[in-house]
This record gives C-alpha cells, sequence and structure tokens, in this order.
C-alpha cells in the first residue's frame, strides 16, 4: 500500500513537471511570437513620432488597449498608443500582429477608433513595421521619410547600386513619358523634375534577391534629345521601388527620400488613392452627401464615417463626404471609379 503510494506521488510528480515544461515551452513559443518584429525599429518610430505630438509644456500620456480594444488581444504583438498631456487631439497609436498578419477584424477596432475622433488624420501601413495612425495639427508628418529613416538605422545591410553603362546612358535623358499599362498618362521635359527623376535612380540600391511577388505599376520610358528612346524604368505602385528594363532580375530601393508617386502626381492626372469601406451592411438608405452643377451623389450609409479615403502620397485619411466636400478630389472621378461605393445620379 505504501509502494502504491510512493508510486502515485512519482507519477503525479513527473505529470506535475511535464506541465510546468509544456508550459514554459508554450510561454517560450508566445514570446518567440509576441517579440517577432523589429525592436530596434519600433523604438525608432516611437522616438520620431513622439516629437511631433509634444510642446515644451506637453509630456506623453499612454492610451491602454482596453481603451481601443476588448476583444482579439492576444493576437497583437506589438502596441503603443499615446497622446500629448495639454494637446490631447495631438495622438499616435502603432499596432503590429502576431506573425506580422494583418486582419481586418483586428485592426477594425484601430480604424473606428480614429475616424470616429477626427474627420481626417494620417495613416501608414506596410507588411515590414508596425500600422501608423498619427493625428496632429496639419496632419502632415511625413511618416515615409520617418519609416525609411528608422529602416536605415536598423538595417546595416550595404546595397548595390544600378550599373554604371546603364546610369550613363539615362544621364542623356531630355524627356520623360509616364504611361500605366501602356497607356500614356503624361510627358516631363521641366529640368528640374529630370534632374530629381535621375538622381532617384542614381540612388536606388539592391539588398539581396529576394523580391515581393507584386509587378511593376508604371513605365517612365527615358527619351534623348534626338526623341530617341534610351531605357524604360519599370516603378512600383509604392513609388520607389524601380528597375530598368535592361536589367533583369530584383528591383532596386531609392535611398535619397524621393518619392516617384508624387511625380506622378505633380505631372499627371493621377491620383494615388484608395476607398475603405466599413460597412457591415451594404443595404442602408442613400442619402445625398454631395452635389456640383450637374449631378447628385450618394452613398448608401447610415454613418458616413464608415466610408474612408486614403491619398496614398501623403497617408491621409478621412471619410469620403469630407474629402468632397473639401475638394481633394472630385465627386465625378471617385464615382467613375468605384461606382459600387459612391452613386452618381
Amino acid at each position: 500500500m505504501i509502494m502504491k503510494k510512493i508510486l502515485l506521488l512519482i507519477l503525479y510528480v513527473v505529470i506535475v513537471l511535464e506541465v510546468i515544461g509544456c508550459s514554459k515551452k508554450n510561454q517560450e513559443i508566445d514570446k518567440k511570437v509576441t517579440e517577432d518584429y523589429d525592436k530596434k525599429l519600433v523604438q525608432c518610430l516611437e522616438n520620431e513620432l513622439g516629437g511631433y505630438l509634444v510642446t515644451e509644456k506637453d509630456y506623453l500620456v499612454e492610451i491602454h488597449l482596453s481603451e481601443i480594444k476588448s476583444n482579439d488581444k492576444g493576437k497583437i504583438a506589438y502596441y503603443k498608443g499615446v497622446y500629448a498631456s495639454n494637446h490631447p487631439n495631438n495622438t499616435y497609436v502603432m499596432v503590429f500582429p502576431k506573425n506580422g498578419f494583418f486582419e481586418s477584424s483586428v485592426m477594425k477596432d484601430f480604424d473606428k477608433y480614429f475616424y470616429n475622433k477626427f474627420s481626417l488624420y494620417q495613416k501608414y501601413e506596410s507588411s515590414l513595421t508596425p500600422t501608423i495612425y498619427i493625428h496632429t495639427p496639419n496632419n502632415d508628418v511625413d511618416l515615409k521619410k520617418i519609416v525609411n529613416n528608422c529602416i536605415a538605422k536598423s538595417n546595416i545591410e550595404e546595397g548595390k547600386s544600378i550599373p554604371n553603362d546603364i546610369l550613363d546612358k539615362i544621364n542623356d535623358t531630355t524627356k520623360v513619358v509616364i504611361k500605366s499599362n501602356h497607356k500614356e498618362l503624361g510627358t516631363i521635359s521641366d529640368t528640374t523634375k529630370l534632374t530629381e527623376i535621375l538622381n532617384a535612380i542614381k540612388s536606388s540600391k539592391k539588398y539581396g534577391e529576394t523580391c515581393l511577388s507584386d509587378n511593376y505599376a508604371f513605365e517612365f520610358e527615358m527619351y534623348d534629345n534626338d526623341n530617341k528612346l534610351i531605357d524604360t524604368i519599370y516603378v512600383w505602385h509604392d513609388g520607389y521601388r524601380l528597375i530598368p528594363k535592361s536589367i533583369n532580375g530584383c528591383y532596386y530601393s531609392i535611398s535619397n527620400g524621393t518619392d516617384l508617386r508624387k511625380i506622378i502626381e505633380d505631372e499627371t492626372e493621377y491620383i494615388f488613392y484608395g476607398i475603405f469601406d466599413y460597412r457591415d451592411d451594404y443595404n442602408q438608405k442613400e442619402q445625398l452627401i454631395y452635389k456640383d452643377s450637374k449631378n447628385s451623389y450618394y452613398l448608401k450609409s447610415d454613418d458616413t464615417n464608415e466610408i474612408l479615403i486614403k491619398f496614398m502620397v501623403n497617408n491621409q485619411i478621412m471619410n469620403l463626404k469630407y474629402a468632397l466636400e473639401n475638394k481633394y478630389i472630385s465627386a465625378q472621378k471617385v464615382a467613375s471609379e468605384y461606382p459600387d461605393v459612391l452613386i452618381q445620379k
């Protein structure tokens, strides 16, 4: 009987140790998952963004995650939210999900938190960084520049430049024709703009041979003084990845801070924007949200805050009604490109 009790005690201890071991192992796995982001990059972003919120009389006040989300907290690897003590509308939130997978159901609460508080704010999204939401007095923070600077600080890898023979050839460019899907968007012959484009291309670096699978979106055809095509520069939709047609392999990334999307917008009628629809019910009652001399425009939405527009170059996001009323974009353009969202009558 005593021996039986001893054996049962030993068995119990073994089971407890296994449970503790499994628990510890699970904690280690969970810790590894929750740390699946670049801490050095995140710290740099926190330091940079905080400087845009505070004045000499401010300090940063924490926004607890529970103020934004009541569920799915376990799916978030990193979160940071703060506002300026004396200027509470100066605020930012950064969030990175576990395993880098941004689920719409998880992120929706962060979007809702901002679009219910502000008519206009900024949002930066990337698979490599936390998603950044920020509201400042002018909403003009250069988020792309901040992110690129922080990535550069945390990445010591030396990139490869475009071969000199190709750079020498395109240096003779006197005209650039911009196309998308072989459709001409505009022509650039201004010397200052050409220099800006050439300097961006010359600054481009390639880091390794691993590329994202997305394809380029624009062609920059480079012509010389005799109107002879020198080369075509393929440009990705983010405005900073490119590769000359004459080169095979992975794209190069612009390193001098130039955003070719801005040049495209300045020199053509193309606008980089997207519509974000947060409606749960698409059969809501139509309401008039904008009217011009020719047409009336309607949304099927009880709450117009749920239909947002984002301008990609400056990362500004606002509800669509606000954008139309304040002439950020024409209603006719949105209705023609998103007829299921904005109804023209």
